[in-house]
């Protein structure tokens, strides 16, 4: 074995197996590129602010595919039916034959179903306007004992209630409820008051009364919190105001 890894018949036959598979696999390297565009390198082209068409017919002239991603959302920015994103951005790198994504703006803004605002507080109608994508238009406040409460809604003059379908980014405008004046009445002291005392020493005040907590068809249940607290006569409430209350399942302790 040693004398045939010497002799010169071993080592022409390795030259000439090296020289074969040498001149097999370089053709074959060449058709490979040819087919698959391997080292053929093109810059992503801009095509953002362009039609779908546009921007499809500037990648095929530089052999690349426009295929599109998403075409479910609108940007007021961008003209209806444009190119709004790309991926790969432009200038970056690209074989010949990649395909290019492309999120296109949509023809016209989606709907949405208006969320219920009346009797919600400004602060969650506004929360609500927003996460629907609508727009926080004109505050208007009207005197009513429900401070701060929102009375109703209208967009483009007309009024609007809950589950209307509306337009994302259309203006919305709210009539909120706002006390007007100094305060007026006082507060009773209800503490330990059982609630059929307290109703009657709160309709005397000209005031309302609302359960928080326990059972309200147990006339009773001892009152064991107040909100507001009784203020010995000052005036801090208007007619009307609401005293909320909660209940012991204790029976009266004072009458």
């Amino acid at each position: 074995m040693i004398l045939f890894f010497k002799s010169r018949t071993f080592w022409f036959n390795l030259i000439l197996a090296f020289v074969f598979l040498i001149s097999l696999m370089l053709p074959l390297n060449w058709v490979l590129k040819q087919i698959t565009g391997h080292g053929e390198i093109q810059n992503v082209p801009d095509v953002r602010n362009i039609t779908l068409k546009e921007a499809q017919q500037t990648l095929e002239n530089m052999q690349l595919i426009g295929e599109v991603l998403d075409s479910s959302a609108f940007f007021k920015n961008f003209k209806p039916g444009t190119v709004v994103q790309q991926y790969p951005e432009p200038g970056a790198g690209a074989k010949v034959g990649r395909k290019i994504k492309l999120t296109i703006n949509r023809h016209r803004v989606e709907s949405v179903y208006l969320p219920i605002l009346t009797e919600r507080t400004f602060e969650r109608a506004t929360s609500d306007l927003r996460s629907r994508g609508l727009v926080l238009g004109k505050v208007s406040y009207r005197p009513d004992l429900a401070e701060g409460i929102v009375l109703g809604a209208k967009a483009n003059g007309k009024f609007i209630n809950g589950g209307d379908l509306i337009r994302k980014g259309t203006v919305v405008d709210l009539l909120v409820g706002q006390i007007s004046g100094p305060p007026t009445h006082s507060v009773p002291n209800v503490i330990s008051f059982s609630l059929k005392h307290a109703v009657v020493a709160i309709q005397k005040a000209d005031l309302q009364i609302q359960v928080m907590d326990g059972d309200q068809n147990n006339l009773d249940a001892s009152i064991i919190k107040q909100n507001p607290i009784g203020s010995d006569g000052n005036l801090v409430v208007h007619t009307g105001g609401v005293i909320q209350v909660w209940l012991s399942d204790l029976k009266e302790l004072n009458n």
